[in-house]
């Protein structure tokens, strides 16, 4: 029985234009949609020509992500799917959630012509001699290669102002608390800043980190034992969401510790106001990364920096 689109849009529970759209590259397909066609045309086989893009334009750009469930990826990913469609590119999102692909993967993909280019923010495994050929590929806020051009904030000057501003508010006991172990770079330079200033005034901190691939439940009953036996005045986090299980946890001992956080979404700034966090320009920086990315397909000569080191601002210093 042949699979037509109509039954793609059943199975993913989407319009036959969604997945039209999606397989034709000829038009923007939100994530959780665009996840659902992938899903659905895996599940059933679909085959047809333009399921390998036969288009004498190929305008598909894969954008990896470790995980979506923090607002700060989430509002990248809007911002690089908005800029890349201005240019007349599509974007699907792919989740890895921390686990390491071969470069030879999306080297293959780019040969037979599925994808025009890559943005990750994901580890990959990427040869000593470098890449053989040009494949238009950017970094975020993880350096693959020097081939490869990296975006990133200045997480070690946003480390230590917010570890300045902990210490202007009198605070005498900290404790830095890492959203993934797994995974201390780039946090590291957030935690290497904060422990730079705190070491200069010599104030009494400590360091624990929770893993990333544990449960929100996990996470709390981690940050609980962290916390009831000793008492912090200030926490610090290497991210906002842990900035939030924190404060949580903090009610329900019944304590109220200066809490910093980091990333500065809108979302988090709307659920916890007064958090005190190093704001990524999000807008800024999935427009910096568009426009390194399609220098790179428009011409593959084109000889691009290392590294881009994008400012932080801090909000809701005292």
């Amino acid at each position: 029985m042949v699979v037509t689109i109509k039954d793609i849009a059943k199975e993913a529970n989407v319009s036959i234009a969604t997945v039209s759209r999606y397989i034709n590259q000829n038009g923007y397909v939100g994530i959780e949609s665009a996840l659902k066609v992938k899903e659905a045309i895996k599940k059933l086989g679909y085959k047809t020509k333009n399921t390998v893009n036969t288009t004498s334009k190929l305008n598909l750009i894969e954008v990896d992500f470790p995980k979506i469930n923090n607002p700060f990826y989430s509002e990248l990913f809007e911002y690089l799917a908005f800029y890349l469609q201005e240019k007349g590119y599509d974007c699907i999102l792919h989740l890895d959630h921390y686990q390491s692909q071969d470069i030879n993967y999306y080297l293959e993909r780019f040969k037979q012509k599925e994808i025009a280019g890559l943005i990750t923010s994901s580890p990959i495994k990427i040869p000593k001699k470098g890449l053989k050929i040009k494949f238009p590929i950017v970094s975020f806020d993880r350096k693959l290669s020097p081939q490869i051009p990296t975006v990133q904030s200045n997480n070690y000057d946003a480390g230590m102002q917010i570890a300045q501003s902990v210490l202007k508010q009198k605070k005498k006991k900290i404790i830095i608390i890492a959203g993934a172990k797994e995974d201390y770079y780039p946090i590291s330079d957030r935690i290497k800043g904060m422990i730079r200033v705190f070491n200069t005034f010599d104030s009494k901190f400590d360091l624990r980190s929770l893993s990333a691939s544990d449960s929100i439940i996990a996470k709390k009953i981690a940050i609980l034992q962290f916390l009831k036996d000793d008492k912090y005045d200030a926490i610090c986090c290497t991210d906002d969401i842990t900035a939030l299980l924190a404060k949580e946890c903090a009610d329900y001992l019944g304590k109220v510790p200066l809490i910093t956080g980091f990333d500065g979404s809108h979302l988090i700034q709307s659920l916890f106001p007064n958090l005190i966090s190093a704001r990524q320009h999000t807008k800024e920086i999935a427009e910096l990364m568009c426009d390194l990315l399609l220098r790179q397909i428009n011409d593959p000569s084109v000889s691009l920096e290392s590294v881009y080191t994008l400012p932080v601002s801090l909000i809701n210093q005292n």
